[in-house]
């Protein structure tokens, strides 16, 4: 394909319908490739393939690697894209109407990374979710007040793949790849990106919209998942321990997502040696899990609210 600006990845894994409708909320201009690559699906995809013909920007692919998983996934589509800039969209998601014409000024830009606010939508109701808020806050903080502190929040407060465009270059200067592990595959790699991206921008347009619904992995718990989420956790926290100035690192707020990983033993019942477990491991890497910005009851306010308001989401989806 022939100036190609954007590579528009999709792991896919059962939900056909949902991913056909993502495919339709992306214009057929000839500057747009969509890689779907599907995680070996277990339900029929005959329509889809026969639905799929109207669509030739489309390349459907296999993930063929052994790994099961969104990351071995989206590592497959990395190696085959060739667009200017990479956008990663779930395949339950969709774009927002006119979302091309909102990200077209900035295909020319010199910018490495940049942010754009999402909504988000109960699938089961039709209503606006609370899946998004966070993730606009950061993104309204930046563009209303550019400082380092708000934008070194937004890069390692915003670590999902979605909303947000990626030069693709960023991924292959410095061979950054999804971990090929089950959940919280996009934390490390969006950290990275996030850290190597010299020049970062944000905008207050909406061109995405998660949606909420279903036994998804982000609502799914069990203690396998946490304990892959805990290890993430303290990758994240040693690279930019290492890797960021002090002032930046207290901005990151990783500590803070170290003391929800403690709070999420209680919420989910896991019992006091779990606890400690979690200390102990933390202890002997040097982590933190107290933000003295949490004494500020506005900001523990506000991060409750946010917190409660996700946490009671996804119970109405287990």
């Amino acid at each position: 394909m022939e100036n190609c600006q954007i590579s528009i990845i999709i792991p896919h894994y059962n939900t056909p319908e949902s991913l056909l409708k993502l495919i339709q909320s992306i214009p057929p201009r000839e500057d747009i490739e969509i890689i779907v690559v599907d995680d070996n699906s277990t339900v029929s995809l005959d329509d889809l393939y026969e639905q799929l013909k109207q669509f030739p920007m489309v390349q459907f692919m296999v993930n063929d690697s052994g790994i099961k998983g969104a990351g071995a996934s989206r590592n497959v589509a990395l190696k085959n894209a060739i667009g200017k800039w990479i956008l990663f969209a779930d395949a339950d998601d969709f774009f927002t109407e006119n979302f091309y014409e909102k990200i077209t000024p900035y295909l020319d830009s010199s910018y490495d990374l940049i942010y754009f606010p999402p909504t988000s939508m109960d699938v089961i109701t039709g209503q606006t979710s609370s899946r998004h808020v966070m993730y606009m806050e950061l993104v309204e903080h930046f563009c209303n007040k550019p400082t380092v502190r708000n934008l070194t929040e937004l890069k390692y407060g915003f670590c999902t793949p979605w909303s947000k465009m990626i030069k693709r270059t960023v991924f292959e200067e410095n061979t950054l790849k999804f971990d090929e592990i089950l959940v919280s595959n996009d934390i490390m790699c969006m950290t990275k990106c996030a850290f190597y991206s010299q020049k970062v921008a944000a905008s207050n347009q909406t061109i995405y919209c998660v949606t909420r619904g279903g036994k998804t992995l982000t609502s799914l718990k069990d203690e396998k998942r946490f304990d892959t989420r805990v290890d993430v956790l303290v990758r994240r926290y040693t690279f930019l321990k290492e890797n960021l100035p002090g002032k930046e690192f207290r901005y990151a707020h990783i500590d803070r997502l170290a003391l929800s990983r403690l709070v999420d033993v209680f919420i989910e019942h896991w019992g006091i040696s779990k606890f400690f477990s979690i200390l102990k491991l933390y202890h002997r890497n040097g982590i933190r899990y107290f933000d003295i910005g949490l004494l500020n009851p506005v900001t523990l306010f506000r991060k409750a609210k946010i917190q409660i308001s996700w946490w009671m989401d996804i119970k109405k989806h287990r």
